[in-house]
């Protein structure tokens, strides 16, 4: 027995230990829950490389931590041990798991009251330390590097028993060994970069294979679900309407930081944010929780700013599909020529081939697009039903033009979106310079139809200087049936074409048309819309303004569900 623990403390002392070190668990401090927030800024990280102590004792010093780093919302670091005997006795402890808790020590240097809960926004770490009872349940040791640490030591003490086996075992023992590892890392480095290092610790520590991560992951990070455990203002705030202009209140004076403040500090955390001078807002109908012991956000509250955007916004009335609140980047399948299905033989002789049909996968990315928003904060705090519409029809107003220009003619270079006018497989009716007839209309139709497109689905885009073209041309000679049906005006829409809704926007150039089936169109938003307040303003005019950021992409579903009809 005396030789193994000797052996076990010859083989410790070089490795380091992933851990949680601090965490925005709130803490009881004097009758005040007190929250350390964890963003970008918030933490004076300036000591680091910080003394590992014995329960916060100065002089019981047995280890080191280094490589601070932030993950979603929690501050992770390494942690090495010491080389002396008593350093080495709690190695050995932690990764038995006898000592699994941490603690820091640090010394706040801004925080302000929110509902009663001090919120330190800035903070000085100086040490951390293994402790029995931590006041933050959250802050410990990774099981995972513990769990793999505890393989290698067993086997390590059983190096008399490797010895027995031959050359090619001992090989076949170190491959095996080598995969495991490089699997670990690999999801490890999946599970940071789309925010879920949680779900990564996980899987690791109950031996499941890179696979099967990868297949989870899909699934988590393409149907998000916004947890609320991490948020007690939907619970304790059942049925209350969200206020946008409460929200943009908060950013010019903190003490009027409420409900809409500790929803958009979710989000921050859902979506892997971090601006503590920001707003999130919720681009969907904003939040109130659901029934209790559901994880689900309701959408209860009309007159959102995405209703208005769809009314203003011309994609937002074409029945796009749509991905919504994306964390990380998404990967949506896409048709690269025409799909069909094989017919199989009952004697099994007929096998489907991996060419019907062909797909690829199209990744979805956030481009960013930001504005100024001409709005005064003494506009806002009139708090009004009449105020609240203004400021939400407002905000959709000034980004549902940039949605439709990037979404239908995007360069998709520079930070812009790949629009679907310039995307690859899109199909083409040209009249050879000349202007766009009846029968090229008619071409088109029927160029998607034997592309396999939905033609009773179809819808039109023009361009608003192309209505009067198609008022006064004729769909055939002798007659005064117009191309452009407009009788029929209503939802969005300026008239119809052989009965299908035709829109008009400038985001399509002059004499140029677009047709097609726009289910067959994806559009991907990322983390709601980001307001923060803009500092340059006009003092003479007492006129403020807020500055607007928000996310998405769009990529064509089947191109070939499309038709550019063009004169050129």
């Amino acid at each position: 027995m005396e030789q193994e623990n000797n052996l076990k403390l010859e083989i410790r002392g070089t490795e380091s230990y992933e851990a949680v070190i601090s965490t925005e668990f709130p803490v009881d401090r004097d009758g005040v829950d007190e929250v350390l927030i964890h963003t970008e800024g918030s933490i004076d990280l300036s000591r680091f490389p910080l003394p590992l102590l014995v329960n916060h004792n100065m002089n019981n010093q047995i280890g080191t931590v280094e490589n601070p780093r932030l993950d979603q919302g929690k501050l992770v670091a390494d942690i090495r041990f010491t080389n002396d005997e008593l350093g080495k006795k709690y190695e050995i402890d932690v990764v038995d798991k006898i000592r699994n808790n941490l603690s820091i020590g640090y010394k706040i240097l801004e925080s302000i009251i929110v509902n009663g809960v001090r919120e330190v926004t800035d903070f000085l770490i100086y040490e951390a330390s293994i402790v029995p009872v931590p006041a933050d349940p959250t802050a410990k040791f990774r099981k995972s590097d513990l769990e793999q640490t505890n393989k290698l030591t067993y086997r390590n003490m059983n190096m008399e028993e490797d010895k027995k086996l031959s050359r090619s075992e001992r090989s076949q023992t170190t491959n095996k060994e080598t995969e495991v590892r490089d699997e670990i890392i690999s999801m490890r480095a999946l599970g940071k970069l789309h925010n879920k290092s949680d779900m990564a610790d996980d899987f690791i520590e109950n031996g499941n294979s890179l696979n099967q991560f990868r297949s989870a992951l899909l699934d988590a990070i393409q149907s998000p679900v916004l947890e609320l455990n991490r948020a007690p203002a939907f619970i304790s705030q059942r049925r209350e309407e969200y206020s946008v202009s409460k929200a943009i209140l908060g950013m010019d004076d903190a003490s009027k930081r409420g409900f809409e403040w500790e929803v958009s500090k979710d989000l921050e955390r859902s979506h892997g944010k971090s601006n503590p001078n920001a707003v999130i807002i919720d681009m969907t109908r904003t939040m109130n929780s659901g029934t209790a012991g559901q994880n689900t956000i309701e959408t209860v509250v009309s007159n959102s700013i995405q209703d208005f955007m769809q009314q203003k916004s011309v994609v937002g009335q074409l029945g796009c599909t749509n991905f919504s609140n994306n964390v990380g980047d998404l990967r949506i399948p896409v048709g690269t020529s025409g799909s069909g299905a094989t017919v199989i033989a009952t004697d099994g002789s007929t096998q489907v081939g991996e060419a019907t049909p062909v797909l690829a996968n199209r990744l979805l990315s956030p481009s960013r697009f930001g504005t100024v928003i001409p709005l005064s904060f003494g506009f806002v705090q009139q708090s009004t039903p009449d105020v609240e519409g203004y400021v939400r029809r407002l905000i959709a107003n000034t980004f549902a033009g940039t949605m439709d220009a990037q979404v239908i003619a995007g360069s998709g270079s520079g930070g812009n979106v790949q629009g679907l006018i310039g995307t690859t497989g899109v199909l083409v009716e040209s009249n050879g310079g000349t202007e766009v007839t009846f029968s090229n209309f008619m071409d088109a139709i029927s160029k998607l139809g034997d592309a396999s497109a939905d033609i009773s689905n179809l819808k039109m885009l023009i361009h608003p200087s192309n209505i009067n073209t198609l008022v006064t041309a004729v769909k055939y000679a002798s007659t005064d049936s117009p191309i452009l049906d407009m009788s029929s005006e209503a939802d969005g829409r300026i008239g119809t074409f052989m009965g299908y809704p035709v829109y008009a926007t400038s985001a399509v150039t002059v004499n140029n048309y677009l047709l097609g089936d726009f289910r067959e169109l994806a559009i991907a938003n990322w983390g709601g819309l980001e307001l923060s307040k803009n500092e340059f303003y006009d003092t003479r005019r007492f006129i403020s303004s807020i500055n607007g950021i928000m996310s998405f992409d769009s990529a064509a579903i089947q191109p070939t569900a499309f038709c550019k009809i063009t004169k050129a």
